[in-house]
């Protein structure tokens, strides 16, 4: 009895050996298995896909246009004899700005006057006298043809006669003048840059998704670089029906009087558009599109295996982009790691252990 208790003890050891190796062999194939697994899978970064409040206000720059701005020429031709304004006049409508010599002019109209006056009292007589009989139809006729052409002549001088004083066909602000005393005219001849900055009007350019948020009336806050803190409100008084080149529509703000301030004419500005809240849309991060903008797609996950799926975008805003169609609240999206990703591979969540 005493010889078999060694071998008990020996078989005892060595079954226990066999055990110990049995299960560091299964841990081992356990860890090469996730290992394996791990390296099969691509690790990117997922997120679920919610619904959240979106605010479709945007802004767009542009820059400060006059009211109305005129390059003034001269409709009359003669000598020079007196210049009434000078760059940054300020004048008004009618206002006198050139005198031309008009001594022909005046000569030239008290004849067609005289003439005029002439003809006016003899087509009277001669109208009289036909009634009576004393003169004939054919007579009468004859002055009245000559009348017509003397009164013609008449409003003509005179109308060159008022034209020797130019005038101001604008209200506004002169910011250049090219016309100086003893100059001979000639129609067509650059007089005056007339600037009516009564008004200001700010053009900006708005995408074609967000020219369908606006309409003529709206209200629109203004803000320049040059006085910072400074906010101006405009209205919006047009709104472009064709879009340029760029797939841009022009929209045009203007800032009354009261408004403007110190704002001038070509000053670089900010236009904050406004627009009501509307209910919530999916929200995804820019960086889990890919493609372009017209053909976009993103990867979902579903059971670990990527899938690539078309979306059709709205509006982008920030690092942000709105998706139309194409996603659900709760999908689950890769938004990190794409260059290693493609239809139908392994991925995992780099968060995860």
């Amino acid at each position: 009895m005493k010889k078999v208790w060694p071998i008990i003890a020996v078989l005892a050891i060595i079954a226990v050996i066999i055990v110990i190796l049995v299960i560091n062999k299964n841990r081992s194939s356990e860890q090469t298995q996730i290992a394996s697994e791990a390296s099969a899978s691509v690790t990117v970064g997922i997120i679920e896909v919610t619904e959240e409040p979106f605010n479709r206000s945007f802004i767009s720059n542009g820059s400060l246009e006059p009211f109305r701005e005129l390059s003034f020429v001269s409709d009359v031709s003669g000598r020079v004899l007196e210049v009434f304004a000078d760059e940054g006049t300020v004048v008004s409508k009618g206002k006198i700005l050139v005198q031309v010599d008009d001594e022909m002019l005046k000569a030239d109209f008290a004849a067609s006057e005289a003439a005029y006056n002439a003809l006016k009292t003899d087509l009277e007589r001669f109208t009289n006298a036909n009634m009576s009989g004393g003169v004939t139809d054919q007579q009468l006729e004859t002055i009245r043809t000559q009348f017509a052409a003397a009164e013609s002549r008449y409003i003509s001088s005179k109308r060159r006669l008022e034209d020797a004083r130019i005038k101001s066909p604008i209200s506004g602000t002169v910011v250049k003048r090219y016309v100086e005393v003893g100059t001979y005219l000639n129609p067509g001849a650059r007089l005056f840059d007339i600037m009516d900055d009564s008004r200001l009007r700010a053009v900006c350019n708005v995408t074609e998704r967000q020219v369908m948020l606006l309409k003529e009336g709206q209200n629109v806050t203004i803000s320049c670089n040059v006085f910072p803190g400074e906010k101006y409100i405009g209205e919006i008084t047009f709104v472009g029906s064709k879009a340029d080149r760029s797939l841009n529509y022009p929209v045009e703000i203007t800032i009354s009087g009261s408004e403007k301030k110190n704002l001038k004419a070509g000053m670089y500005v900010t236009a904050y558009f406004d627009i009501e809240s509307e209910n919530k849309v999916i929200m995804i991060p820019r960086s889990a599109i890919t493609g372009s903008v017209k053909n976009a797609k993103v990867f979902t996950v579903t059971n670990g295996k990527a899938a690539e799926k078309e979306v059709t975008v709205g509006s982008m805003i920030g690092n942000k982009v709105e998706i139309l169609d194409g996603l659900q609240a709760g999908d689950s999206i890769i938004v990190a790691g794409l260059i290693n990703v493609s239809d139908g591979v392994m991925v995992r969540n780099k968060t995860d252990r």
